[in-house]
């Protein structure tokens, strides 16, 4: 194979299917990476991802830049109505978990059932764990362990205004009232 095919290969977009892995599929697969290079380091994040918006984009670019891969851990549909109540999540799983991954900064996504993604990190032990908002580090699900075993935790900023929430409430409000002629 001559260089120049060897180069276009290497930059070739990855599809975003090709993205999603199982918890144990993308356990084989870190435990590759990490055999080849020690220092590899592995960054999770975790949320509902309901509807991408562009602080959603920004939060991701900047959690992929603190380690070597990105891994995007994403509320299952059930565990999102838990959390958000009975109108949401507005697109399923398999969708957002699709759009996730057509995203560049991003190298994996999974999901997770329960309400927190504690039993995920204990398994994966990313080197960085980071969430966004105004959290503290201790009140990050999974931040004593990963401290615990070495790495480190990370809070990012949100964009101001840019919220799912926001989004939502912003289209309702220029929704057109349908009166009903009697």
């Amino acid at each position: 194979m001559t260089k120049s095919k060897e180069k276009a290969i290497a930059q070739k977009p990855r599809r975003a299917k090709s993205k999603i892995r199982s918890l144990q599929a993308l356990i084989r697969e870190l435990s590759l990476r990490r055999s080849k290079s020690r220092s590899l380091k592995v960054v999770l994040t975790n949320g509902c991802f309901d509807l991408l918006h562009a602080g959603h984009v920004d939060y991701l670019e900047r959690a992929r830049r603190l380690g070597d891969l990105l891994v995007v851990a994403v509320n299952s549909d059930d565990s999102v109505r838990r959390l958000k109540g009975p109108t949401r999540p507005l697109n399923r799983l398999d969708d957002r978990m699709r759009v996730l991954g057509a995203l560049e900064c991003v190298d994996f996504v999974i999901f997770f059932q329960e309400d927190t993604p504690l039993k995920l990190t204990q398994k994966l032990t990313p080197q960085v764990l980071v969430k966004g908002g105004d959290y503290r580090a201790d009140q990050v699900v999974g931040a004593e362990w990963v401290l615990e075993h070495g790495g480190r935790v990370r809070i990012l900023p949100f964009l101001k205004g840019r919220s799912t929430t926001a989004v939502i409430e912003r289209a309702s409000a220029k929704r057109p009232k349908i009166v009903k002629k009697i």
